[in-house]
């Protein structure tokens, strides 16, 4: 990665040990009234981060990668489809150095430490990842690498290594502009130098793919995020992924496609040949309701043509991340209570959309509308299917081991002190705040393929042969047929009939032959080997009824023996404990694996209708009780001190 002089030498001095007495100094700064240098800043959170107890609780032990050969009834591959490095200027705003190699080599197990001391690494390597970086800020660096700048673009580049709110204020303002512009300080004299670095960088971040790409051991996919700001930081943005290196000689940002129906006709009409793409949308929950509302940022009715620009080009949606659920919102159309999950914003109320999430900023939401469209229509073109992802802005893609959570933006929220709202250092570009203990680590993108290659796993993401995760590494199937035989759950063959007699997630299922016998369902799932134990599986169906979505929560397992009540259809507590003073679990509860299969009650076959599995773990301590722990330190008022990890199965679609 190629970084202006200043960056460099600031970069070094970030990584560096001062030797200086920093509390004298900070002594003497207060007393001239002066303000700490970014050194000696960093250096009071080193201080804080050798206070931490990183032996407080107990953690598994890093372990290698688990290769797999050929199979035609899938194998599972875990990965990160949402990642941010220094080449992302928010990530380097906020004190990351870290860059793409050094995203690559973590991904394959290797410990990470963030320039605040803090340490980082896997529990077990990835199988696959996508570098996201932002491609509106490509071209940045080269250009601030040039020998023939100005004395105020100069200043503009040194400006990143002296980070403040003002600064990032401006740049987003400059973005938020209708179309969005790059940077005036840097490119108002010689806009053609913008297109021509971003090319650049472009280059760069496919090539580094090329370079760690090892077929049948891991998968490294060209990628980027498209990402035009919101008014009060509201997200509309995609993540683009390549199939090969046969890429676009761009990255076409907000810069180049105002919308998203301008990103994707730029990326159908520049991606021909062998090069193949597709986008996820990603924090849904802040889409200020634009996400399904079928409206451009700009206020534009979708089209019929463009409705069908979207189903063509964006299969999956990611459902859960570092800045919270996208599944759904209790009060906006859903009625469960796991709907509550890692919410980070408050839902709306009344007319307001904008700093709130609303009907349309959640995915079920959307998979309804869908249903909606399709009657409308005559197609569905909001047949997704789901991933997680952690959207971590400190170059540690799948870092989402709860233990192991840095706050994932880099200097501004390392360490614990900070994350918890309880330091007094480095206050170079964000004060630290409580506000950030609604964040979580994020999750996991998970996928069913037959090996670890490029088109493989592509291919599983067109399919939908997906699902997400909350973190953990459960291992989820989930099949529905017309024919399953009773006792298929125990047979060997389990796998390769339920292929054969029916469809995986992510599918359409067809009518049955006889037309009013009722679909069934098969859902495996098996604990996270270092994870907690099973509690449940749930089922979501939502169907139209009379030309309206209607939704209904099923619990279908419970661990344990205990049956759902009849009156709730929940299953009963399990009593499954965790002890706060160690994060340790009870191990008597819940179960390693749970097999169901399952048949809807209420299956009308006049009705269109989607189904999708959740499936709960024990509860277990959430990051900011490991945190607290570090700290020595009891839970903090205010977040969870536990959580209860999940995985989301792409859905079932069934059309009359």
């Amino acid at each position: 990665m190629k970084y202006p002089l200043t960056a460099i030498v600031t970069g070094l001095a970030l990584c560096l040990p001062i030797h200086a007495d920093t509390k004298s100094a900070e002594l003497h700064a207060k007393q001239k009234g002066q303000k700490l240098t970014i050194e000696q800043r960093l250096q009071l959170t080193r201080e804080e981060t050798t206070r931490q107890n990183e032996n407080a609780f107990s953690r598994p032990k890093p372990e290698p990668r688990q290769t797999t050969t050929f199979n035609p009834n899938r194998n599972l591959y875990f990965g990160d489809t949402h990642v941010h490095t220094a080449l992302s200027f928010d990530s380097y705003l906020s004190g990351n150095r870290l860059g793409l190699r050094d995203a690559y080599r973590f991904a394959n197990g290797e410990p990470l430490t963030l320039p605040t001391g803090e340490v980082m690494q896997l529990s077990r390597p990835l199988d696959f990842v996508v570098m996201t970086d932002h491609a509106e800020g490509f071209g940045l660096f080269v250009t601030c690498s040039r020998k023939d700048l100005s004395d105020e673009q100069k200043t503009f580049c040194a400006s990143f290594d002296r980070p403040n709110r003002k600064l990032y204020r401006s740049l987003r303002g400059e973005a938020e502009r209708r179309p969005p512009i790059p940077p005036q300080a840097l490119y108002a004299d010689r806009p053609e130098r913008s297109l021509e670095d971003a090319r650049t960088t472009w280059q760069q971040v496919v090539d580094t793919a090329e370079e760690f790409n090892k077929p049948g051991q891991f998968t490294a996919f060209a990628g980027y995020e498209y990402s035009p700001p919101l008014p009060q930081k509201g997200k509309i943005h995609r993540n683009v992924i390549f199939r090969n290196s046969d890429t676009p000689n761009r990255a076409v940002s907000a810069f180049d496609a105002a919308t998203v129906l301008d990103l994707w006709r730029s990326l159908e009409q520049e991606c021909t040949g062998a090069c193949d793409f597709l986008t996820i949308p990603h924090n849904l929950n802040k889409t200020w309701g634009l996400a399904y509302s079928g409206v451009t940022i700009d206020g534009d009715p979708y089209t019929t043509e463009d409705w069908a620009l979207r189903g063509r080009n964006e299969p999956l949606a990611e459902i859960f991340q570092i800045k919270g659920n996208s599944e759904c919102g209790y009060g906006v159309g859903a009625s469960d209570e796991e709907c509550n999950f890692e919410l980070v914003l408050p839902i709306c109320e009344g007319e307001q959309t904008i700093g709130c999430s609303g009907r349309t900023s959640f995915v079920r939401e959307g998979l309804k509308i869908g249903l909606e469209l399709n009657q409308k229509l005559g197609f569905n073109p909001l047949q997704t299917g789901f991933v997680g992802s952690t959207d971590t802005h400190s170059s540690n893609p799948g870092d989402t081991e709860e233990y192991d959570f840095r706050g994932g933006g880099g200097n501004h929220d390392s360490p614990a002190t900070k994350r918890l709202g309880l330091s007094t250092a480095n206050k170079t570009f964000d004060k630290g705040s409580p506000k950030g203990m609604v964040r979580n680590p994020g999750g996991l993108a998970a996928v069913w393929a037959p090996e670890n290659t490029r088109d493989a796993i592509f291919d599983a993401m067109r399919n939908r042969e997906t699902y997400a995760t909350s973190g953990t590494r459960i291992q989820l199937r989930f099949f529905a047929g017309w024919d399953y035989p009773r006792n298929l759950l125990n047979k060997p063959d389990l796998i390769s009939k339920a292929y054969q007699l029916g469809v995986p997630m992510g599918s359409v299922l067809n009518p049955g032959r006889h037309g009013d016998n009722r679909p069934e369902f098969l859902v495996w799932a098996v604990k996270d080997s270092q994870g907690t134990n099973l509690q449940r599986i749930q089922m979501v169906k939502a169907w139209l009824d009379n030309g309206k979505s209607r939704e209904q929560v099923f619990d279908i397992a419970c661990s344990d023996g205990l049956k759902p009540d009849p009156t709730t259809g929940r299953c009963p507590d399990n009593g499954a404990k965790v002890d706060l003073t160690d994060c340790s679990v009870s191990s008597d509860k819940g179960t390693p694996e749970l097999k169901v299969h399952w048949r809807d009650p209420d299956f009308d076959p006049k009705q269109s209708a989607f189904y999708y599995v959740r499936v709960l773990e024990n509860p277990s301590c959430r990051w900011s009780t490991y945190d607290a722990l570090r700290l020595g330190k009891t839970p903090l008022d205010g977040p969870p001190a536990t959580i209860q990890e999940r995985a989301w199965s792409s859905p079932i679609w069934y059309t009359p």
